[in-house]
């Protein structure tokens, strides 16, 4: 593995160790105290539209980067997380643009489904059993897919590029659910 691969692994996981801390405290202030006013909590609620947008922005760079630039083939599971990961650059990119909030809803819908495809892809990758095609390395190598179970990155022994997806898509939940709930507030 090149050394400038290292460092982007390194990197990108500590982002999102930094973002599944985030997160964490997001779900833990919307579920305990509800306390929107404080400014951190504040800051995120005022600029849900921009982190948004930012998130589905970084999941097309870094997916594109490992696929295009590494070269690492994108799995069938990898795909379906695509799908529901890069809509929302899109939708938040038009929410900030026109000032519309609406997107949010159709957004949570995209979070959660990739969310659980994420989880799920994370299931088999840590050798959970699936009745996907895809799961099995000699099933994927003889049909000529990529096998779902291949780790191109693990980093502080459990950051991958499902784990990655996922923290992505639960920090656009927490983001969206704290701006919906610190409005009834």
């Amino acid at each position: 593995m090149p050394a400038y691969l290292q460092i982007v692994n390194k990197l990108l996981s500590l982002g999102a160790i930094l973002l599944q801390i985030i997160t964490v405290i997001l779900f833990v202030n919307l579920i305990l105290f509800k306390d929107f006013k404080n400014k951190f909590f504040k800051f995120f609620n005022e600029n849900v539209l921009l982190l948004g947008f930012i998130a589905g922005l970084s999941s097309v760079v870094v997916s594109l980067f490992y696929s295009q630039i590494v070269g690492y083939p994108p799995c069938e599971l990898c795909w379906v997380q695509r799908i529901f990961l890069y809509p929302q650059m899109i939708l938040f990119g038009l929410g900030l643009y026109k000032k519309d909030w609406s997107i949010v809803d159709y957004s949570l819908i995209f979070a959660i489904l990739g969310s659980l495809v994420s989880i799920y892809h994370t299931y088999i990758e840590s050798g959970g059993s699936s009745s996907l095609s895809c799961a099995t390395g000699a099933l994927a190598q003889s049909s000529g897919q990529t096998s779902c179970v291949i780790r191109y990155v693990y980093e502080f022994g459990y950051i991958t590029i499902p784990v990655m997806c996922l923290t992505l898509s639960l920090f656009i939940i927490a983001i969206i659910l704290n701006k919906k709930y610190s409005n009834k507030y």
